[in-house]
């Protein structure tokens, strides 16, 4: 017996002016309901068979379902129960989007406060890591934070770094990471220190980045020390890629600094913040202001190779104020080139002023040393040159203050 042939699925086809429409056309078939999405005649008709109870869920409209928030409600917990600002909010709950329940966000704000987290130091968490009241307290924060008191943080060391860290606070290798630093840091105040003004030192790829760096700036012979001082002063170098860090010391060395010296790590992190037209324009600018050989380059360099760092503009001026002003030779500057970094207005200036009054009386000795006198700290300045003198020239204390202030000076009598 001859067997029926099945009849081709009934187009239930629109009206022909629905047939520029984006809705889908449905048939009906044997098997699931089908939904057609009609085209314009350049684009490939693309067939999708859909279950029944599928197509059902995506045409009915949202009931909102138990325990689904709307934006405006996650928005008002965490103004509420997170401490953020309204627009902090608004920011935060665009990352909650998906966020059926409340129930674990209010878990986890129950734990961070029994970790001794302030409202304030919730706030800065959650603002800085939304997804961290989706966090799962049992599998990532009860175990990282033990972890990190176990290494010696205390408990508001712990909220600075879920705020700096925010979303690598909750990676399975931040702890390897933070155990990796301390040694280098010293304590956990300076690592936290060093992450605030780069937080890569906590994200960065400890295996392909991190240690080779550190790797190699030990046999150029730093220290643990000194690469610790390093981190402080230039912390974003070691997390830049190998390459950068042994291009940066090559061009140290270049600079004249001796590997293995004290100025070393000065000359690395100098070399690693600017590029080379720089340095090679700031030395022309010195040469030129100061009429230095190339002797008296790469002595300046080695005394302070952090001059390279400041504007060409403040290498002129206090070049210019210390050898017209200030009467200095280039020669005498050169070994003492961190006379350049001073600040010419709020140092400079004023502290020649009380040099120049107190040699017009005889008060000092004629060819005291004027880098000596620049060089103590500003209370160790006013107790030696200051302080002293007060009684024998009226108004000099007020002569400094309004130098330092950059204010009509007071005349000194």
């Amino acid at each position: 017996m001859k067997m029926a042939t099945p009849s081709p699925p009934r187009l239930l086809l629109p009206y022909p002016a629905m047939l520029l429409s984006p809705m889908p056309i449905l048939f009906l078939a044997a098997g699931p309901l089908a939904a057609v999405h009609h085209f314009p005649a350049r684009c490939v008709l693309r067939l999708r068979v859909v279950p029944h109870s599928a197509s059902a869920a995506t045409t009915a409209p949202s009931s909102g379902g138990a325990g689904s928030h709307s934006a405006v409600e996650v928005e008002d917990y965490l103004i509420a129960n997170c401490h953020l600002t309204p627009p902090q909010a608004l920011k935060a709950s665009k990352n909650l989007a998906h966020l059926k329940s409340l129930s674990n966000a209010d878990a986890v704000l129950a734990f961070l406060a029994g970790l001794g987290f302030s409202p304030k130091e919730v706030a800065a968490a959650v603002a800085s890591n939304p997804r961290i009241l989706c966090a799962r307290i049992e599998r990532s924060l009860a175990p990282i934070s033990a972890e990190l008191l176990a290494l010696g943080l205390s408990r508001p060391q712990i909220a600075r770094l879920a705020k700096i860290a925010g979303r690598y606070f909750l990676c399975r290798s931040f702890v390897s990471k933070v155990r990796f630093w301390l040694p280098l840091f010293g304590s956990p105040e300076r690592l936290l220190q060093a992450s605030d003004w780069n937080y890569w030192l906590l994200s960065s790829d400890l295996e392909k980045v991190v240690e080779p760096n550190v790797a190699f700036l030990r046999q150029c012979g730093l220290s643990a020390c000194d690469i610790s001082k390093l981190l402080v002063a230039a912390p974003r170098l070691v997390t830049m890629h190998p390459e950068y860090v042994q291009d940066a010391v090559r061009r140290a060395a270049q600079l004249g600094v001796a590997p293995g010296s004290q100025m070393f790590r000065h000359a690395i992190s100098t070399a690693g913040c600017i590029g080379q037209e720089k340095v090679d324009a700031k030395i022309a600018a010195l040469r030129e202001t100061l009429g230095w050989s190339q002797e008296e380059v790469s002595l300046a360099i080695s005394k302070a190779p952090r001059i390279l760092v400041a504007s060409e503009e403040r290498l002129r001026r206090n070049a210019e104020f210390l050898v017209n002003e200030a009467g200095l030779q280039p020669r005498y500057i050169a070994r003492r080139s961190v006379l350049l970094m001073y600040s010419l207005e709020r140092r400079l200036m004023p502290r020649h002023l009380v040099l120049r009054l107190l040699k017009d009386r005889r008060l000092v000795e004629e060819d005291r040393c004027f880098f000596n006198v620049v060089a103590p700290t500003e209370e160790r300045f006013l107790e030696k040159f200051v302080a002293p003198f007060v009684d024998a020239i009226p108004g000099l204390a007020d002569a400094y203050e309004s130098a330092c202030a950059r204010k009509a000076p007071v005349r000194a009598s």
